[in-house]
């Protein structure tokens, strides 16, 4: 099952070796299990759900499931549909979507850097980070856009707001990449009974999640993907965060982290974008 190696008790082990440029940038997991990511240059692919696990693939082991300007972030939908980021600075950039049976479409400009989405089904709408300006943007299904949260800690003199994810108690959190020359951030955001942004807190901050890119939640805990430290932290309700990997794992620049559905596996994206050979997916048991 791909190359192993350890960190404490848990192996990390290769899915999809990537080597080259373009590199892959976000992920998701769809409601059957088969894994999407997207490749800067503007691919969105996927991985079967009977493929994952096997021997090492490459990235003519999966499937393009649509062409986009450019791909970063990558989320999916109950209805199957799956919406992707793209920055470009013209007037493609924004969010695209890919229905399940037809061609991508642009549903919304954005300007900036349109980075990562989080599907909110309840609401036909997406919450969709923006790094250059640092702000959090409600897109609906429809097509209409309104500043959901900004907040000066969402901005950065780099990158600012970038991962986002949805707790197991309903609130936001929103990851901030460079929030100090030294550190990053983790804000959490508490969601209104009528959708709209409560007061954030600083759920963590330092540099303990300096880089602090992709983000996704399971249980109590936060994961994050801190790039700049080629690791992967876990961030508990409470106590101390901790390492679930590192680049003695392998981790090159990860950039995205995503649990399955059944919650017993973690995808980590190797951005990897300064050493393209070490590009790919990586996985390990929670």
């Amino acid at each position: 099952n791909g190359t192993d190696t350890e960190t404490g008790d848990a192996a990390v082990e290769t899915v999809v070796s990537i080597p080259g440029d373009p590199v892959p940038e976000n992920m998701a997991v769809d409601s059957e299990g088969n894994l999407l990511f997207g490749i800067t240059a503007g691919e969105l692919r996927r991985v079967d759900s009977d493929q994952l696990g096997g021997d090492d693939l490459t990235l003519a082991d999966t499937e393009v499931v649509a062409t986009l300007p450019e791909a970063i972030g990558v989320e999916t939908a109950a209805d199957e549909t799956v919406y992707v980021t793209v920055p470009t600075d013209d007037e493609q950039g924004g969010v695209w979507m890919v229905p399940a049976e037809g061609d991508p479409s642009q549903l919304v400009t954005i300007g900036g850097f349109p980075n990562d989405i989080l599907v909110d089904d309840d609401r036909d709408r997406l919450l969709v980070t923006e790094s250059f300006g640092g702000a959090v943007y409600a897109v609906g299904t429809d097509g209409s856009r309104t500043t959901w949260l900004d907040d000066d800690r969402l901005a950065s003199e780099g990158f600012g707001a970038n991962g986002i994810t949805r707790g197991p108690d309903g609130d936001v959190y929103v990851a901030v990449t460079q929030a100090s020359d030294t550190g990053g951030r983790l804000l959490r955001v508490p969601v209104g009974d009528d959708g709209s942004a409560g007061e954030p807190t600083v759920a963590i901050e330092g540099s303990e999640v300096a880089g602090a890119d992709g983000i996704d939640a399971s249980g109590e805990s936060v994961f994050v993907a801190a790039n700049s430290q080629n690791r992967v932290v876990r961030v508990p309700g409470t106590g101390e965060p901790t390492s679930v990997a590192t680049a003695d794992d392998g981790l090159v620049f990860p950039s995205d982290v995503v649990v399955d559905a059944a919650e017993e596996w973690l995808y980590i994206c190797n951005f990897a974008n300064q050493s393209p050979a070490d590009a790919g997916i990586l996985r390990t048991r929670l």
